[in-house]
């Protein structure tokens, strides 16, 4: 079901079970707008029928906040207007001319491409995908876009960050709310890697938002304090570990430096700036 924030925003939330991910909703008046356009058809449809069950209306436009396929695949199952960055929507021209059945997906897990996790993901959540087509944006942007929904105004702005250098946050300032997409997570498709310098430009532009809430597309809603504070905290382990790209080496700075045993929290996130600090290639099919 659909959980209210404030007067005109709304969220479905996370499902773990194939990495379905939360999904904004801003409504004023006949205007609506989505966050992300869900993990596959089913999803999409899934939200649309939450959304006609308590009379609102449905979304005009889509925004996208970023291009992994958990994000994106709905949109095909729907036809509002779509919105991106305009690196975002490189990446889905490119998946664009893909075939998405079972030994295409293995051939680029085995070439790189794709990320294994995410792969059985697809599967599961869609069995079916012989016909599967990725739908590219309508609109494009490339630093900040506004969109008006009624009498709110809806920011989208480009962070980046190690999750997905496309990354879009939707910051709906009038609520009090930014839709954060996954743009403080590590990169998936580069070992789990946080780069210390990108993550700490993309938390100082979150840092500088009025806001009193925070939604994470795979974590509770949850208010922006708190989550500034686990935020500055990895960057404490991040800025311990600087530039070692050596796990075990990592993991020995920070024990010194908080002169204790580390947490398996603490040691997951160094891992994750070491890996930051190595270098990995980008699959050929992106370059």
């Amino acid at each position: 079901m659909l959980y209210q924030i404030s007067d005109h925003t709304w969220y479905l939330p996370k499902d773990d079970q194939t990495n379905r991910p939360a999904l904004g909703y801003v409504a004023c008046g006949r205007a609506s707008l989505m966050i992300d356009a869900g993990n596959s058809p089913d999803h999409i449809s899934h939200f649309y029928g939450n959304v006609r069950s308590i009379g609102l209306p449905d979304p005009e436009f889509i925004v996208l906040t970023h291009w992994h396929w958990n994000h994106i695949f709905g949109l095909s199952g729907s036809p509002a207007k779509s919105i991106a960055h305009a690196l975002t929507n490189e990446r889905l021209q490119i998946m664009q001319r893909w075939d998405w059945s079972d030994s295409s997906l293995n051939s680029r897990v085995a070439a790189g491409v794709e990320n294994p996790a995410a792969a059985e993901m697809i599967k599961k959540e869609m069995p079916i995908r012989h016909s599967f087509k990725i739908k590219p944006a309508d609109i494009t942007f490339v630093v900040q876009c506004a969109v008006r929904i009624g009498d709110i105004d809806c920011q989208l702005i480009h962070v980046g960050g190690s999750h997905s250098d496309d990354s879009t946050i939707v910051y709906v300032p009038q609520e009090s709310i930014v839709f954060l997409g996954d743009c403080c997570y590590e990169d998936p498709y580069r070992n789990g890697s946080i780069k210390l310098s990108e993550f700490q430009k993309t938390i100082t532009i979150l840092d500088h938002l009025e806001a009193k809430w925070f939604l994470p597309s795979h974590e509770a809603l949850v208010e922006k304090e708190k989550y500034m504070e686990k935020l500055f905290q990895m960057e404490e382990i991040g800025s311990v570990v600087a530039d070692t790209d050596d796990i075990e080496v990592g993991r020995e700075k920070l024990k010194n430096y908080f002169n204790r045993l580390i947490t398996v929290d603490e040691s997951r996130i160094s891992d994750q700036f070491v890996n930051g600090n190595r270098k990995f290639e980008v699959p050929a099919a992106f370059q």
